[in-house]
């Protein structure tokens, strides 16, 4: 008997993206056992590797201390064969441009602050539109543009988890301008 498409959809976004969460959550976040060596705050945009790590270490971590506690635009703090953790800040009026990922889901939890969500299967129609806040979660199938806006007067401070991994590990851009003219170097 074949599985029906809509199953196998929420079964990958449960494997991929809830699933990682759960344990994510779970875990004794000791912020004194973190993984994160010192060193790797100041790497600077031209010192970023440009391929994901494939033999991660296991990782423990208070996940919302470590959100809150996060100043910059995006700092990747894990990267694992099948998944990404990246922490980012995103100040009054920021953003997280207009993007899609053909082959990756994306998992988004709001800490603090308020954003708007929007998201579409079509790059000039967009079928999804809500406004989240603290403790909001927003999944982001595969295939999907979206446009996330800090739409407060506070620090959006956001965590996601890319399934799998989006950005070269270690990447940190310190602000929303540093990360866009990497993108614009990209071809992003």
């Amino acid at each position: 008997m074949k599985t029906p498409a809509r199953f196998n959809i929420i079964e990958k976004i449960f494997a991929f993206t809830l699933l990682p969460l759960v344990l994510l959550t779970s875990c004794n976040g000791n912020p004194d056992r973190e993984t994160s060596d010192p060193a790797i705050q100041d790497r600077r945009l031209n010192e970023v590797p440009e391929t994901l790590q494939t033999e991660a270490e296991p990782f423990t971590v208070n996940i919302e201390q470590a959100t809150i506690d996060n100043d910059h635009y995006r700092e990747v703090r894990w990267t694992g064969e099948f998944m990404q953790l990246v922490f980012m800040s995103l100040g009054p009026g920021e953003e997280i441009e207009m993007e899609v990922h053909d082959d990756i889901d994306q998992f988004i939890r709001i800490e603090e602050g308020q954003a708007q969500v929007r998201m579409g299967k079509d790059r000039d129609n967009f079928t999804f539109d809500q406004k989240v806040e603290d403790d909001w979660a927003v999944i982001i199938p595969a295939g999907y543009y979206h446009h996330v806006k800090n739409i407060g007067e506070n620090p959006l401070k956001i965590y996601t988890l890319y399934a799998p991994g989006e950005h070269p590990e270690e990447t940190i851009h310190t602000t929303y301008e540093e990360a866009r003219e990497y993108e614009e170097a990209k071809g992003h």
